[in-house]
C-alpha cells in the first residue's frame, strides 16, 4: 500500500517534464540553397521548353510543305507522261494511215499563187507578189498554246482538212513560235494521210531545215526518207538515212535508219 503513492507520484513527475519538454523546429525547405537553385532553375528552363515547341511546330509545317511539293512533282510527271503518251497514240495513228489501213485518200485543192501580169516589170511584180503575202500577227504565247491545241484536236479527231487549215493559218500566225515546229511536223503528217506526198515531203523537210534542234527533226528526216523509199527513189533515200545516222547519232530513228540501210543493202 505505501509503494502506490510512490508510483503516482513518479508518473506525474514524467508527465510533467514531457509536457515542458520543446519541440523539433520545423524545417522550410525554401530557405536552403538547395530549394533555392530548383526554383531558379525552373525559371531558367522556360525559354528553353518554348524554344523547343516552336521547333517541333517548324518541324511539323516543314514536313507539309515537303509532302505537298511530292504530290505536285508527282502531279506534273503524270501529266508529261499522259501528253507523251497522247502525241505517241497519234502518231501511231497516223502512220497506220500512211500504210493504207482505213483511209480514203482526200484530194487537196492546189494553192493558189499570184499571177503577175506579163507586161509588168519583174520587179513591179516580184513587189507585188510580197505585198499579197500574210503577214505574221503578233500573238501571246497563251493563244498560241490554244490555237496550236485546237489545230491538234482536229487530229486526233480525224478532221484532216480542217487541221490542214488551222496548223497553214498556225504557221502564219507564229512562223517562229514554240510551237512552230511541231506544227510543221503534224502538218506534214496529215499531208502524208491525205496521200498529198509532195505537200508531206516539203513540210517533212520544213522541219529538220528550220529546227534542226528540234526533237520532231530526226523524225521528220526518217519520214521523208521513207517516201522516197516508197516512190523507189533508193539514192534520196540512201542519202537521208545515213545523214540521220550522222547528224541524230544514237536517236531511235538513227537506230531504224541503220535497219533500213541494212535492208538496202548497204
Amino acid at each position: 500500500m505505501k509503494k502506490l503513492p510512490l508510483i503516482l507520484a513518479l508518473s506525474v513527475v514524467s508527465i510533467v517534464q514531457a509536457e515542458t519538454r520543446p519541440l523539433p523546429p520545423i524545417i522550410n525547405n525554401s530557405t536552403y540553397a538547395s530549394g533555392a537553385s530548383y526554383s531558379g532553375r525552373a525559371t531558367s528552363n522556360q525559354p528553353m521548353l518554348e524554344m523547343l515547341g516552336r521547333v517541333e511546330s517548324l518541324q511539323a509545317e516543314l514536313q507539309q510543305l515537303r509532302g505537298l511539293v511530292e504530290q505536285q512533282n508527282y502531279e506534273i510527271t503524270n501529266l508529261k507522261q499522259r501528253q507523251k503518251n497522247i502525241y505517241a497514240d497519234i502518231d501511231a495513228r497516223i502512220q497506220r494511215m500512211e500504210t493504207g489501213r482505213g483511209v480514203t485518200a482526200i484530194t487537196t485543192n492546189p494553192n493558189s499563187s499570184v499571177q503577175g501580169n506579163l507586161a509588168v516589170p519583174a520587179a513591179q511584180r516580184k513587189a507585188a507578189i510580197e505585198a499579197a503575202k500574210p503577214k505574221p500577227r503578233v500573238k501571246s504565247k497563251k493563244t498560241e498554246k490554244a490555237d496550236f491545241d485546237k489545230a491538234f484536236a482536229s487530229v486526233k479527231n480525224s478532221h484532216y482538212q480542217q487541221a490542214i487549215t488551222l496548223f497553214k493559218k498556225f504557221l502564219q500566225d507564229y512562223p517562229t513560235g514554240k510551237y512552230s515546229d511541231n506544227a510543221t511536223f503534224w502538218l506534214a503528217s496529215v499531208y502524208s494521210v491525205v496521200k498529198d506526198k509532195e505537200a508531206a515531203k516539203k513540210s517533212f523537210e520544213a522541219v529538220f531545215t528550220r529546227f534542226p534542234k528540234s526533237e520532231k527533226a530526226a523524225t521528220s528526216m526518217l519520214k521523208l526518207a521513207d517516201i522516197y523509199l516508197a516512190e523507189n527513189n533508193k539514192a534520196k533515200a540512201k542519202q537521208l538515212y545515213t545523214q540521220i545516222t550522222t547528224d541524230y547519232a544514237n536517236s531511235t530513228s538513227a537506230h531504224m535508219a541503220e535497219k533500213k540501210l541494212q535492208s538496202m543493202g548497204q
